[in-house]
Formats: C-alpha cells, structure tokens, sequence
C-alpha cells in the first residue's frame, strides 16, 4: 500500500512560495556528535528543500558501501521541483508516486511537510538561520554534496 501525501497547504502560508534551491548531504555517522557506536556502521543523510531562508529538512540512511554517485542518481529526479510553487510540488509528488516508489515519496513527503511547517512558524517567530550558518554546520560532517 501506498502512502498518500495528505498535507494541506494552509492559506495563511504565501502558496506562491517558490522552491529555491534542494541539498543532499552524505555523512559517514562516525564522525557526528552524540551518535551511539551501534549506528554507527552507516552513512546517513539530510536533504534540505528551500523556498528562500526557510528550509525543510529530511533524513535518510544508506547501507555502507553505497557510491557517492548512487546518492546523486537517486535524488536527480527531485530537481524538476526547483522553481515550482508548493502547492505544485505536492501535486507533482502525487503524479510521480508509483514512477519514484515509495520509499523516495515519502522521504520528499516528509522535506517538503517540514517545509510547510517551517514556513508557518517563520511568520510568527524571528528564529531563522541563515543559509550559511546551515551550510557551514553541515559541511563540517559531510562526505558527499549535491546541491540542485
């Protein structure tokens, strides 16, 4: 079974928000902070989805031995949502469901909720990082990069 993606865009929140960049960070779980030794046998990932300084975030882990360029391939087909307006991307996410598989839709599902949700929050607190504060962090641990 197939998860939908049910995520209501708020008419509160500017719904001609555009995506402005996606990053895809690889990261070797040895090398971050206040990880226990039992996960530490993976790499991990974070995916960063933006519509100008708000960002939404998720994360993925990989078997070890994957290529860097297997990342890079995997998450190729999310760069036809730069420039497309939030209510576009989820209806996008929907169409391309069965194409991307279950794992990838849910995965973009969870970026692109944390979006939403971030995008709300940044119109009533002035708590926002950023773009090089994020990128400065995440580059300390990473072993691959992609950014589209």
């Amino acid at each position: 079974m197939i998860a939908s993606c049910d995520v209501k865009i708020r008419p509160e929140i500017r719904v001609d928000a555009r995506i402005s960049s996606m990053e895809i960070i690889r990261y070797d779980m040895r090398k971050l902070p206040f990880v226990a030794q039992e996960r530490s046998s993976c790499y991990c990932g974070l995916f960063k989805i933006s519509c100008g300084n708000v960002h939404g975030f998720a994360e993925f882990k990989l078997p070890v031995g994957s290529h860097p360029s297997d990342l890079v391939k995997w998450a190729s087909v999310f760069r036809a949502l730069k420039g497309m307006e939030l209510s576009q991307v989820m209806q996008y996410i929907q169409q391309h469901q069965e194409l991307w598989g279950n794992e990838r839709m849910l995965f973009l599902h969870e970026a692109v909720s944390n979006l939403l949700f971030n995008l709300e929050q940044a119109s009533t607190s002035d708590v926002v990082l950023s773009r090089d504060e994020i990128r400065a962090f995440l580059m300390q641990y990473a072993l691959t990069y992609y950014s589209f």
